[in-house]
């Protein structure tokens, strides 16, 4: 009697051990599906960070674009033609700044187009600084306008002096939108006289280091520290005496002012430092920038490696700097506009 018992118990229990393992599995596996579903819906839930909308109204969008894509905004840009106002310009936002939106919202910007035209000023026969502050110092209308320098190329002229404008492109008079460039070719003095030193101090180093390469020199910056920024960029002293004779591929040591800035506005004086690398050969070592004013040589020497490239140029909007030797790129460097308040 008590064996026909446990045939049955161990029947009922051989019966529900299965059925005991179903459940545990279909129980851990709602676990799971519980857990993971709990999980994504607090990932697709949770809030986003938070932002304050700057104020960017009167700015000019490529000085602004870089930081409102850092703060995590989307720009949804419409343009509107005007004619009496600069190109790229912030005419209206929404949402208004000061608003607390989420990270990822859409900031839609009105910028201006421009579309009037102004004549280009005859600069023949100016010195290149004044050539250059006139383009930066136009007029149309009541306002003023800046026309930036192109591609500025130095020849010999038995004519005309050294570092004044000889010709000129576009040809004055001709109507350009103020996007536009203009290229200047600039004497570099007479034959006989191209083997004297020009004087540079008191000028931008931007606006003479061409005339110095044009000359033959290897030129040399040593950057001095300056609290006065008026003074940034300007040639504080130079180690060849003005009208001495030079020879091709004479060393020349540039003293230039540097103020220091602690953002980098839309332009601006940057100080490059480069060390070459130890395995890098020998070589003819160039930097080559290239900004929204143009694309142009700011260092070029004969170096080794371990010796260190220095030199301040003038940043116009976002920059490349490309480190050549023997005109083949080795570093690509960048500095973009800051942050703004």
């Amino acid at each position: 009697m008590s064996n026909e018992i446990n045939k049955e118990e161990e029947l009922k229990f051989s019966y529900f051990k299965p059925v005991g393992r179903l459940a545990l599995i279909f129980f851990l596996g709602f676990s799971v599906y519980l857990f993971s579903s709990t999980m994504i819906l607090i990932f697709l839930t949770k809030s986003s960070r938070e932002v304050k909308v700057p104020d960017v109204l009167g700015k000019r969008y490529v000085d602004v674009s870089n930081s409102l894509v850092r703060r995590g905004f989307r720009t949804d840009l419409k343009f509107i033609d005007v004619y009496d106002m600069d190109d790229g310009v912030v005419l209206s936002q929404y949402p208004e700044s000061g608003k607390v939106v989420s990270e990822d919202s859409s900031l839609r910007l009105t910028v201006s187009r421009s579309g009037f035209f102004i004549e280009v000023p005859s600069l023949v026969g100016s010195q290149l600084p004044i050539a250059v502050n006139k383009l930066k110092n136009m007029h149309y209308q009541d306002k003023s306008v800046s026309v930036s320098t192109g591609v500025v190329s130095y020849i010999p002229s038995e004519k005309t002096a050294d570092n004044v404008v000889i010709s000129q492109s576009p040809k004055p008079g001709t109507r350009i939108t103020p996007d536009r460039k203009v290229n200047l070719l600039v004497s570099s003095g007479s034959v006989k006289d191209d083997r004297r030193m020009p004087s540079v101090t008191g000028q931008s180093i931007d606006l003479c280091y061409d005339l110095l390469l044009a000359k033959g020199l290897k030129v040399k910056e040593e950057i001095i520290k300056t609290g006065d920024i008026k003074k940034s960029g300007l040639v504080a002293s130079q180690s060849i005496r003005k009208g001495a004779l030079i020879k091709e591929g004479a060393p020349v040591k540039i003293g230039v002012y540097w103020y220091k800035l602690r953002e980098h506005p839309y332009t601006s004086y940057e100080h490059i430092e480069y060390t070459i690398p130890s395995d890098q050969p020998a070589g003819l070592y160039e930097a080559y920038i290239e900004d929204n004013f143009s694309k142009r040589v700011r260092f070029s020497s004969t170096m080794s490696p371990g010796q260190k490239i220095s030199f301040l140029y003038h940043r116009v909007g976002n920059s490349k700097i490309m480190i050549n030797r023997d005109k083949n790129n080795i570093r690509i460097m960048s500095i973009n506009v800051d942050e703004f308040e």
